[in-house]
């Protein structure tokens, strides 16, 4: 094995099937690509290695020293299980909230889910969300709602881990209601989008969109 700042190379024998799938891996790529290599300058050795037979390339591939071996880019590879990571961590999220009753608007809005991803989503979880609009909680709940908002804002600039956190702390509501009540003092229609993807990733300390002052700050007053 040998290593340098952005690669690893690992020596391929011991492995008779793996070799051999490898070389005749390596001729048909030249023969798709229509030259002798498919990998830059003609080589004897590759012009050699297409003009053997199935059984002769079998037999190469039981040498004791195949001459293959598996290149690795270090850099890319971390890269690839960063978005791995990232993608995961998607997953996770967009499940919790589908899990916890939010509604198929926050789901669109927040993940770009389509009608169908959620209802097959909902399906796989065993989601079933009751019909009609659920009912707020009583003052001083919603009241704590909105103070405990306010205060995730000051350190949590991603609206869906913000709600995801604010969740946690009232469990006994599905997000639904707890997005109502981030809105009982919305001025804009009924009908607009409960929440704002951009917003999460733009606004450190957005609240929902329609609110004129974050809830549980000043300008928010009950009627």
């Amino acid at each position: 094995m040998t290593t340098s700042d952005d690669s690893i190379v690992l020596p391929i024998s011991g492995d008779p099937p793996l070799v051999g799938a490898l070389l005749l891996r390596v001729i048909a790529l030249g023969d798709e690509r229509g030259s002798t290599p498919a990998f830059g300058a003609p080589c004897a050795t590759l012009a050699a290695l297409r003009a053997l037979s199935p059984l002769e390339t079998w037999r190469l591939s039981g040498m004791r020293k195949s001459g293959l071996a598996l290149v690795i880019d270090t850099r890319q590879l971390a890269d690839n299980l960063r978005a791995l990571r990232h993608s995961n961590e998607e997953a996770a999220l967009a499940a919790y909230f589908v899990s916890h009753g939010a509604s198929r608007g926050m789901l669109h809005q927040l993940f770009h889910l389509s009608h169908n991803a959620i209802t097959r989503q909902r399906r796989r979880l065993g989601v079933r969300l009751g019909q009609g609009r659920p009912p707020l909680p009583d003052l001083a709940t919603r009241d704590a709602i909105h103070r405990r908002w306010a205060d995730l804002g000051r350190h949590e600039s991603d609206l869906r881990r913000r709600l995801q956190q604010l969740h946690h702390q009232f469990a006994a509501y599905p997000l639904v209601v707890i997005s109502a009540v981030l809105h009982e003092f919305d001025t804009a229609p009924a009908t607009a989008p409960p929440l704002r993807e951009s917003a999460c990733r733009t606004q450190p300390n957005a609240s929902p969109p329609h609110l004129s002052s974050p809830p549980g700050e000043p300008g928010h007053r009950r009627s």
